[in-house]
């Protein structure tokens, strides 16, 4: 059984693969540091902060972090790509993540642009707050 955490970011990245706007899009396991303008455009999807909170001396809440990163070249629409983008990400994520025991809700979305060349590179990286309850790690 993988870890829960695992799980999410799996459940999103077979979520975004499955919608025709991502098709020609590469997703990454693992975001990496600098994508060369061949590979573009790439996704990827982390979960690189849980806050976790003591409900009783059994059970938890975490509030998992998960960021979905894309990254695309164009010219000078590209934020108004990314605003398109970022739409259906939302959608796709709450639809596929949220359900009775996970509270999935978008906290925040940011776009930066910048040129490389001739062209434009825009980065679009939304944060979803996943909330679960869960047993106290034990041995």
């Amino acid at each position: 059984m993988s870890h829960y955490r695992s799980e999410y970011r799996a459940t999103a990245r077979a979520a975004l693969a499955a919608h025709p706007r991502f098709a020609d899009v590469t997703i990454f396991k693992i975001w990496p540091g600098s994508v060369d303008d061949a590979t573009l455009p790439v996704l990827g999807v982390l979960t690189p902060q849980e806050p976790c909170e003591a409900d009783t001396q059994k059970t938890t809440t975490r509030r998992t972090l998960m960021q979905v990163a894309l990254r695309r070249a164009g010219g000078d629409e590209i934020e108004d790509m990314l605003d398109e983008d970022s739409a259906l990400i939302e959608a796709i994520i709450i639809a596929a993540l949220r359900r009775p025991d996970l509270r999935c809700v978008l906290e925040e979305t940011s776009i930066v642009t910048n040129s490389q060349g001739y062209a434009f590179v825009g980065t679009l990286v939304m944060g979803f707050r996943l909330q679960s309850w869960r047993p106290v790690a034990s041995l």
